[in-house]
């Protein structure tokens, strides 16, 4: 694999201790982890007491059958702790759950500007895969207990099982050496693999959840021909994992073997040299070495897991690493009334390219103001500002004499209401979404609402009524009940100032009408900014905004620029 294209894929985070961001704040199952370590040792120790009677019913030295039973019960309770000692398996597991909760906090706390600079969808394996490389330490600290305490406990309390163990502990020192080295390839080949299976994961999720789009556009042989791509590189990435795994299978399960066959010749020596005079000695060194070398697969493969978790978690440590918003930093109560204003606001998505330059205008209190303009000439900018949605701007944004910068997010927020072309419904029930984002709603408002947006014949349609589940998306809704839906969730919020972001867009014209009819009742006593492409849906503005190439082209009555704006001429009669 080309070095650069690994480079492209590796993740620079600030912290010099990516595990330690990443497991701060967390509760960490240290004790757990220990204590499944204690019971695989004491299972080790117990299995190994049987030493004597294993060699005694190798060689029929018994009368009855109770060696034998004694002998089986022993081993049983012996692997009975063994299968209990995965209590620390447990806690990894949990371990896991924990770190995902991290990040799906940081990640609902994050600006805008980070999902559009990383793409929702990637955020997607940050939760569900990435957080799998977190307990990886905590396995090496139980295999690290084990593998002390068995030495320390057994084989250096035998001077002939010791004598045979200092085989096991040199060629251990030999692995674990050749397991750094593999470590190094492996960490590249980790995360050239996490990056693919990342951005393949980015790709599933948004091209089945446009399976209808695919369908109906004939693109079926475009989508199979990208999907074939990501699975081509994802391969690639594979193959080159698979090839710095060599080395880690090596150290893994070759060496061990090689290990354990040398302490059994060596052990053969010594009793045929009459250094060792007790086959006992031997039996009990076989037994426990059986155990010790299960723990040195384990252990020998943890540089390199150690190292893929070190770089797995560099994608999860740098979401940490972003800068939150600071929802609640600042005025958190602000007085009602007042015009909307923009002064001089610069701002664009990516530094350097501004999508709307020095925009100045007035949104009159109580008023009805429409912004139209060309595709692209900044107007949902506009809106997405207005309600600082991105909140860093050159410039300044005022509710009244008030000035945006110095009101908490949240509570400035709290003040605006959007219905925008997508109703951006969530699954669950008709009720749920009404009611989203409000933390205790009373059921005579509810029942407000629904009167005022139209909602009586839809709710009437289902034999749950506002129980009905409508799907992800909702899907199970049409267009025009979908957003009456959006616009009941508006009411019920009450905002001061509305945003209507093309909200009867694309509707039939039945629809259009039943969903302007409940529009037109969430804009009575409210600041409202209706942006359309249809002269009908600013046709009662108050007042008129046209923007061009991100600036404000004019701004007045519907009267006034007709008389003197050539593109409101051409949008009002466009509509004749």
């Amino acid at each position: 694999m080309k070095k650069q294209l690994l480079e492209k894929e590796i993740v620079t985070v600030q912290s010099k201790k990516p595990l330690k961001t990443l497991f701060k704040g967390v509760k960490l199952p240290v004790l757990r982890t220990l204590l499944g370590s204690l019971l695989y040792v004491i299972g080790t120790l117990i299995v190994g007491t049987q030493a004597d009677a294993l060699a005694n019913i190798s060689v029929g030295n018994f009368t009855d059958l109770s060696p034998i039973i004694t002998y089986a019960l022993m081993c049983s309770i012996g692997y009975v702790l063994f299968y209990v000692s995965v209590v620390a398996d447990l806690g990894f597991v949990e371990l896991a759950a924990r770190v995902r909760k991290k990040i799906w906090k940081k990640s609902m706390n994050l600006p805008l500007t980070y999902y559009d600079r990383e793409g929702t969808n990637r955020v997607l394996s940050r939760i569900t895969s990435d957080p799998e490389y977190s307990y990886q330490p905590f396995k090496l600290l139980q295999l690290t207990f084990t593998l002390l305490t068995l030495f320390l406990l057994v084989l250096v309390g035998n001077a002939a099982i010791a004598e045979l163990a200092l085989i096991l502990i040199a060629g251990f020192i030999i692995t674990m050496v050749i397991m750094f080295i593999a470590a190094k390839f492996n960490e590249k080949g980790a995360m050239f693999v996490a990056a693919k299976l990342s951005a393949f994961t980015a790709f599933l999720a948004e091209r089945l959840n446009r399976s209808k789009c695919i369908k109906a556009m004939n693109s079926e042989e475009k989508e199979n021909a990208a999907g074939l791509k990501y699975i081509d590189e994802r391969y690639e990435a594979d193959k080159y994992n698979a090839m710095a795994m060599t080395l880690v299978q090596l150290g893994q399960v070759v060496l061990p073997f090689i290990l354990h066959m040398a302490a059994f010749l060596f052990g053969a020596m010594l009793i045929s040299g009459g250094k060792v005079t007790s086959t006992t000695a031997l039996v009990a060194f076989y037994s426990y070495g059986n155990n010790l070398v299960l723990v040195f697969q384990f252990f020998a493969q943890f540089p390199a897991i150690f190292a893929i978790t070190r770089g797995g978690s560099k994608k999860v440590v740098a979401i940490f690493e972003e800068k939150e918003e600071a929802l609640d930093q600042g005025q958190t109560i602000m007085p009602s009334g007042g015009s909307l204003r923009m002064d001089g606001v610069t701002f664009g998505y990516k530094p350097g390219q501004p999508v709307v330059r020095d925009v100045s205008m007035v949104i009159p209190e109580g008023k009805v103001t429409a912004i139209i303009g060309e595709n692209g000439s900044g107007k949902t900018t506009v809106l997405r500002l207005l309600d600082r949605l991105y909140p860093d701007f050159e410039g300044r944004i005022c509710l009244g004499e008030t000035d945006s910068t110095g009101v908490a997010l949240r509570a400035w927020r709290e003040k605006f209401g959007i219905v925008s072309q997508n109703a951006s419904l969530f699954e669950g029930t008709i009720r749920d979404n009404i009611t989203y984002g409000m933390k205790d709603a009373a059921e005579e408002e509810v029942q407000a609402v629904i009167a005022l947006s139209g909602l009586e014949d839809v709710i009437a349609a289902h034999e749950e009524g506002l129980g009905f589940n409508i799907g992800p998306n909702g899907e199970k809704l049409s267009g025009g009940e979908a957003q009456r839906v959006a616009i009941a969730r508006a009411m019920m919020k009450n905002p001061d100032v509305l945003i209507l972001d093309e909200a009867t867009a694309n509707l039939d014209p039945m629809t259009e009408r039943k969903v302007r009819e409940s529009v037109e009742a969430l804009k009575r006593g409210r600041t409202a900014i209706v942006v359309a492409h249809s002269y009908s849906a600013v046709a009662g503005a108050d007042n008129v905004i046209v923007m061009k190439n991100g600036s404000v082209e004019d701004q007045g009555t519907p009267e006034e620029l007709l008389g003197r704006n050539e593109f409101f001429r051409l949008f009002a009669s466009a509509a004749r």
